[in-house]
């Protein structure tokens, strides 16, 4: 009898243990996915509009997708600019991220 305790014992305590075991990883497998749900897998729609530098009101500006309005304004000289560059900005330089356009616009300013 005393050997069939144990055994029972033993096996109470794995079938515990295996039971914490499950209900913690059924916790969060549940938790990651709501976390994948909250975080959009597609990019942003401000990353998919894409952005336009040009010439606006005697200065630079950028605009985001086919708006009129501008999304930054950059006070800039545009006679010290090319004649190449004041082209392309009459035309519109577009880009896909603002780290892009950030790029653009350092070039052109400096």
């Amino acid at each position: 009898m005393v050997i069939d305790r144990k055994i029972f014992f033993t096996l109470l305590t794995s079938a515990t243990f295996s039971g914490v075991l499950v209900i913690c990883t059924l916790a969060q497998n549940i938790r990651n996915e709501k976390m994948s749900a909250k975080i959009p897998n597609e990019p942003s729609v401000l990353e998919s509009i894409g952005y336009v530098i040009r010439e606006y009101e005697n200065g630079l500006a950028v605009f985001r997708g086919d708006s009129e309005s501008p999304y930054k304004i950059i006070s800039v000289n545009l006679n010290l600019l090319s004649d190449y560059d004041r082209e392309m900005l009459r035309n519109g330089i577009e880009a896909d991220s603002e780290s892009e356009i950030n790029r653009l616009i350092e070039d052109l300013t400096s």
